[in-house]
């Protein structure tokens, strides 16, 4: 899902001059094209996740719509302070893409594990968080994200997973879908 989310992040910023990418430590070919076609709208940051926060506030405030990407770990523990205070406390169009969900990088150590992200972020005024269940949700996700008015996290899995939603079920963000009629049992689950 990180390279789908990350190809809509270029679609998008051929629709919208406004679009930017932020990255920090992702290495080398994210988004390649978009690096080559578009030069003063991507900008990849070494490790200083904190610092692209701050980047993409003053970008917000300045009329762009920043899709910040980098390990989902850093952009919530690292970045806590950064995310409140410069763009919830303002609520601005910042999205921002955390990639590793869960224990996808576990075999990075703990520092990796993606475990409380989405408790951390929910727990911040005016943060909106969704984290889409395969590619195609990611698709409609993202189309709807370039107009969403507020702070926007997104929670990326690996990856690679089977297609299990239906486009026909329709995608709004902050509503549910029902994926069937209830019965006797339900299940509520994210992502």
């Amino acid at each position: 899902m990180r390279k789908t989310s990350l190809t809509c992040v270029h679609n998008l910023a051929t629709q919208d001059e406004r679009v930017i990418f932020l990255g920090s430590d992702l290495g080398a070919g994210v988004l390649e094209d978009m690096k080559r076609t578009m030069p003063d709208r991507w900008y990849m940051e070494g490790v200083a996740e904190q610092h692209i926060i701050g980047m993409a506030a003053g970008l917000a405030m300045e009329g762009f719509i920043p899709y910040v990407n980098t390990i989902a770990t850093f952009l919530t523990r690292r970045c806590f302070e950064q995310v409140a205070v410069d763009l919830c406390l303002h609520n601005l169009p910042v999205k921002l893409i955390g990639n590793g969900g869960g224990l996808v990088y576990a075999p990075l150590a703990p520092t990796h594990q993606a475990i409380e992200n989405i408790a951390i972020m929910r727990s911040i005024p005016n943060m909106t968080v969704v984290a889409p269940c395969d590619a195609d949700e990611m698709r409609r996700l993202m189309a709807e994200s370039l107009f969403w008015p507020s702070p926007l996290y997104i929670r990326v899995a690996k990856g690679g997973d089977r297609v299990v939603s239906c486009h026909e079920l329709g995608f709004s963000i902050g509503k549910a879908i029902l994926m069937r009629e209830p019965g006797e049992l339900l299940f509520v689950c994210t992502g």
